[in-house]
């Protein structure tokens, strides 16, 4: 389900760009500039509507600059003006199973910016290797269905890495990184929870990249449901 405030989002964001003129070269320090994504995370009423938009934005919208500058600017605004986040854009951009990846992407955002101090370490919850295992199986899975591009976007949308690891959560290195392999790999899960079953994908495979984030939060494992239960 797409909600009204991620429909709006690209507009709201256009809004604000010009409501708020970006400066001459020269006129900020560089580690000043937004981009794009600064401006969806600030214009969201949750994090992960964000991270979402971003990724669906970036697959064919966006100018090739991350940094909003001055000569960027027009094709950044036609890109947010004439973009509408529909059922189509998402199912293009994250797969057959964009509805759980754009719940989990929401949902983990949320919990991780409300209580990030609170959620347990999540590095010993499964043998690295039955991991990394599982994670090479369901991206041989996504590889042979023609969705590896989806299915990296859909792990983008839950942890957006340049704001996740540049902007965020710099007091914990080893929890964020605990916390992101966590947040990705069940985005990786849900991204191809459809194809268990076919291309060596077993549900052993599906569950071991799903146990690190239950175990993680009993928040996030709530939101959950539809796909285990698959």
């Amino acid at each position: 389900m797409i909600t009204d405030e991620l429909r709006l989002l690209p507009a709201r964001a256009a809004h604000f760009i010009r409501q708020h003129p970006v400066p001459a070269r020269g006129a900020y320090a560089p580690e000043t500039r937004l981009s794009v994504l600064d401006i969806l995370v600030h214009c969201a009423p949750v994090r992960g509507d964000a991270f979402v938009a971003f990724q669906l934005l970036s697959r064919s919208a966006l100018p090739d600059s991350y940094l909003l500058r001055l000569d960027v600017l027009d094709g950044a605004l036609s890109a947010l003006d004439s973009f509408t986040v529909t059922e189509d854009e998402c199912e293009q951009a994250f797969g057959p199973n964009w509805d759980d990846v754009v719940r989990h992407a929401v949902d983990a955002a949320a919990l991780v910016d409300e209580r990030f101090g609170a959620l347990t370490r999540t590095s010993s919850a499964v043998d690295g290797r039955r991991r990394l295992g599982a994670w090479i199986c369901a991206r041989d899975a996504a590889s042979e269905a023609g969705r590896i591009r989806s299915w990296y976007r859909a792990q983008d949308a839950a942890w957006e890495r340049h704001y996740m690891d540049g902007v965020t959560l710099r007091e914990d290195e080893r929890m964020r990184a605990d916390l992101a392999t966590a947040v990705r790999d069940a985005a990786a899960a849900h991204a191809v929870s459809d194809l268990v079953g076919t291309h060596d994908f077993t549900r052993a495979h599906y569950e071991t990249l799903l146990e690190p984030w239950r175990l993680c939060s009993p928040e996030g494992a709530s939101g959950l449901p539809r796909a285990l239960h698959r």
